[in-house]
């Protein structure tokens, strides 16, 4: 893995072993390397010369960053990782729990016709725009497919091996999930297909290896965060529908927004088929891998705030989301 940034606080071999070994693992993201980039420099700052985060550095590091609460918090989260690394080292670290706050993020709800424009537009990736063939016009009309249809994480559906795909039974296992929780995920019989054909075609090119998506310029591993949000927003473009935010809490349309609408099409879905609330929510809470129906509320009263647009146009939400896909070997 090479890195651009040269760590340089008294924590600087640790942290760059500490991405190596993430990155090693498939569970490298930027958010981590941001999060230790900034601790590395407060501690060079403050001529930290001592191997050991405490809960008064840690406090005083997060001070002077002017974010919300809740972006805190997620920093936090990103830091504890690295301080349980530490202790294999016999280092000591006292990382403060900080306050919970509610999350006033609001998610972008995309409608049935928008989603079919996204996926119209991703499966014309690429046609008269780029020169010759690389792997991310075959990544994406599959993995939004998958986002939408399962209600993944964007990075647990980056990460999927094949080995976590069963054909014969339509299942997909995540094993990266979120607090390293693992769930079984049950597939569309159409998804199902269609991965079949996507693994015959990568197989034709052998490009098939570990991983469903693997990146287009780091062979064996898996396409990166970044990179997929940067072709996400040109495919966002393509469908004509904009990036932009209405208000301060909006973070405008991203791929995690197509979680949100799983959950909000899928109850919708539920409640039109005579499905109770509570029975839609328990559900839906294990198929997201939430802890409790208490998290999959805060998903549908989320959506509900930007999305009004009528049960009429749910019918058959999900029954052309999948456009055959030309996977005909050429």
């Amino acid at each position: 893995m090479k890195m651009l940034y040269k760590f340089r606080s008294v924590l600087f071999a640790e942290m760059k072993e500490y991405l190596e070994l993430l990155h090693a693992a498939g569970r490298y993201t930027a958010q981590i390397e941001s999060s230790l980039k900034s601790l590395d420099c407060y501690l060079v700052e403050h001529n930290q010369e001592n191997k050991i985060l405490a809960t008064s550095l840690i406090t005083g590091w997060l001070a002077e960053k002017s974010v919300k609460n809740i972006t805190k918090a997620g920093i936090l989260s990103n830091v504890k990782g690295f301080a349980h690394y530490l202790s294999s080292f016999g280092i000591k670290w006292e990382i403060p729990e900080y306050p919970i706050v509610e999350n006033d993020y609001i998610p972008y709800i995309f409608s049935y016709e928008e989603f079919v424009r996204i996926v119209i537009a991703a499966d014309n990736f690429g046609y008269g725009v780029i020169k010759r063939p690389i792997r991310a016009t075959k990544v994406f009309p599959v993995l939004l497919r998958i986002l939408y249809s399962c209600g993944l994480r964007l990075g647990e559906g980056l990460v999927l091996e094949w080995e976590n795909i069963d054909f014969e039974n339509g299942i997909i296992t995540i094993r990266e999930a979120k607090n390293m929780k693992q769930r079984i995920v049950p597939m569309d019989r159409t998804l199902t297909d269609l991965l079949k054909q996507y693994k015959r075609k990568v197989e034709h090119e052998g490009i098939c290896t570990r991983y469903l998506f693997e990146s287009n310029y780091a062979p064996h591993k898996p396409f990166k965060n970044n990179s997929f949000y940067d072709w996400f927003i040109r495919i966002l473009k393509a469908a004509g529908i904009s990036y932009s935010k209405h208000n301060r809490l909006e973070r405008g349309p991203s791929p995690h927004c197509l979680r949100h609408t799983f959950v909000l099409h899928s109850f919708l879905k539920s409640e039109k088929d005579g499905v109770k609330y509570e029975n839609a929510s328990a559900f839906l809470a294990a198929y997201l891998g939430h802890d409790s129906p208490k998290e999959t509320d805060k998903y549908l009263k989320a959506s509900h705030t930007v999305y009004t647009a009528s049960h009429e146009r749910m019918d058959n939400y999900i029954g052309n989301v999948f456009p055959k896909i030309d996977f005909d070997e050429e």
